[in-house]
């Protein structure tokens, strides 16, 4: 599942000369906690509740309490890459862009949805914890290789541990006539543990 399928794609946006004060309306009438900053049709900053809650004056401008140049994600972004870059900038929510313009919103909201959603899809699957060297491309190794023999990755996430290596746990469904480990330890990954999960 990638941030295309559980992003809010109606977004209201402010300016950076909007005040204080139409900041907190757009906030309280939408029942949200973050809106976008957009100058000339692209995302210069994204304000939030917390940025609003103590301004004193109300008719202080944008740009002097919002974060400049936030982080961003695409359509095509997974939804566990979006959920980690949440929860290493401890933030609430990431504009979602293309070719620089801004086409929707992705929350914590949003991204547990699509978590709930994940699992209500799942059938039997297989769950895997791999070990390997430190590598950046290694979690788009092990989609390539399941991708190639039919399989779904339901999610996959990577932590790096000492020593240079890291580890990477995989949810996958796939063909019965395919192993899920046999094809990770032919393409040179170390298999720890294999655990058959039945249908949440």
């Amino acid at each position: 599942m990638v941030v295309r399928d559980c992003m809010t794609a109606i977004v209201e946006t402010v300016r950076p000369d909007d005040d204080v004060a139409t900041v907190r309306e757009a906030l309280r009438r939408r029942r949200i906690r973050q809106l976008p900053v957009v100058a000339a049709g692209r995302v210069v900053g994204i304000i939030t509740d917390r940025d609003v809650r103590g301004v004193a004056d109300a008719g202080s401008t944008v740009d002097a309490v919002m974060t400049p140049a936030p982080a961003t994600v695409t359509p095509d972004t997974p939804v566990e890459v979006a959920a980690a870059l949440l929860r290493e900038r401890k933030i609430g929510a990431l504009p979602v862009v293309l070719d620089h313009m801004l086409v929707g919103i992705v929350s914590e909201s949003d991204l547990l949805g699509a978590l709930v959603e994940l699992c209500a899809r799942l059938e039997t699957t297989t769950v895997l914890t791999v070990e390997c060297d430190e590598d950046a491309g290694a979690v788009s190794s092990i989609r390539e290789i399941f991708g190639r023999h039919g399989a779904t990755v339901a999610w996959i996430s990577s932590v790096r541990t000492r020593g240079g290596k890291q580890t990477i746990n995989v949810r996958v469904r796939m063909p019965p006539e395919r192993g899920a480990t046999e094809l990770l330890t032919d393409a040179g990954f170390r298999v720890v543990s294999c655990t058959a999960s039945p249908k949440l």
